[in-house]
C-alpha cells in the first residue's frame, strides 16, 4: 500500500507536466514548484524511457526549507517493462533526508520505504519473497542518490551550494547500501540539450568505488547527468523558458 507520502505527490505528477508552474491548491499553502519536467533516459546507448518529475519546496521556520519531490518513470529494459514511482522528502537549506518511498512494479512488484532521523537511517523492503527491514548510521552531509532517478541529483546539488567541493553520504536505498562521496564544482560550459546550446554549471560526484557521476545544472535545474561507469544517460526533454543560452 503506498503511503501518504506517495499519494502527496501522486496527483501533480498525474497531471500534463507542462501544468506544473500553475498555482493549485495544496495541503501545504506556501509551497510552491521549484521544478518539474521530463528526462529522457538512456543505458549503454539506448533508449530505456522516461521520468516525469515535480519538486515543491515550502519554507519550515528555523529548520530550513522543505522539498518534497515525486517522479513517475516508465521503462524498457532487456524486453521487460517497468514502472517506477518514487518519493522523497528533505528538511533544511542542505536538503537533508527525511522519508522515501519508492515502488517498482515489473516481473515482480518491490516497495521500499524509508525514514531517516538523526543518524539513523531505516529501510523497510516489501516483495514477492518477504518483508526485510535494514538499518545503519549516516553520518555527515547525505543525499539519497537512487540509480537512474535524474532528479534525485537536485538533492544533491543542493547540498553542495556555493562552495567549491564537499563530502556527502550517498544512499542507495534499492541496493541497501551508503558510500561516501566527493563532489565538486568544474565550473560553467557550454551543453548542448535538444537543439539548445546552454551554458550550464558542471558538477561532479566521485564516489569511493571511484564512480563519476556528472551532472550539470541551469541554477538548481538538473539538466543532464552522465555516469560513464555505469553507461547511464539523463538528457531533459524540456528546457525550461528561463534557461541559460
Amino acid at each position: 500500500m503506498r503511503t501518504r507520502l506517495w499519494r502527496f505527490f501522486a496527483a501533480f505528477i498525474a497531471l500534463p507536466i507542462a501544468l506544473a508552474a500553475v498555482p493549485r491548491p495544496t495541503p501545504y499553502v506556501q509551497s510552491q514548484v521549484v521544478d518539474g519536467g521530463t528526462f529522457t533516459l538512456y543505458l549503454n546507448g539506448g533508449r530505456i524511457g522516461e521520468e516525469r518529475f515535480l519538486i515543491r519546496g515550502e519554507p519550515a521556520g528555523s529548520a530550513g526549507p522543505v522539498y518534497r519531490a515525486g517522479a513517475e518513470l516508465n521503462l524498457k529494459l532487456d524486453g521487460r517493462t517497468m514502472r517506477v514511482s518514487v518519493a522523497v522528502e528533505t528538511i533544511g537549506a542542505r536538503c537533508r533526508p527525511r522519508r522515501y518511498e519508492i515502488q517498482i512494479n515489473g516481473p515482480e512488484t518491490i516497495t521500499i520505504t524509508g525514514s531517516l532521523a538523526r543518524e539513523r537511517m531505516r529501510l523497510d523492503i516489501r516483495s514477492a519473497e518477504g518483508d526485510e527491514m535494514k538499518e545503519f548510521l549516516v553520518r555527515g552531509q547525505a543525499a539519497i542518490l537512487e540509480r537512474h532517478i535524474a532528479h534525485h541529483y537536485f538533492f544533491a546539488a543542493k547540498l553542495l551550494g556555493n562552495a567549491a567541493s564537499g563530502e556527502l553520504v550517498l544512499i542507495v536505498p534499492s541496493q541497501r547500501l551508503q558510500q561516501r562521496a566527493v563532489i565538486e564544482d568544474r565550473g560553467t560550459e557550454g551543453v548542448r540539450i535538444g537543439e539548445r546550446e546552454l551554458m550550464l554549471r558542471h558538477l561532479a560526484i566521485v564516489t569511493e568505488t571511484r564512480t563519476t557521476h556528472h551532472v550539470w545544472l541551469d541554477g538548481d535545474r538538473v539538466m543532464k547527468v552522465d555516469v560513464p561507469e555505469e553507461g547511464f544517460l539523463a538528457v531533459r526533454s524540456d528546457i525550461p523558458d528561463q534557461a541559460t543560452r
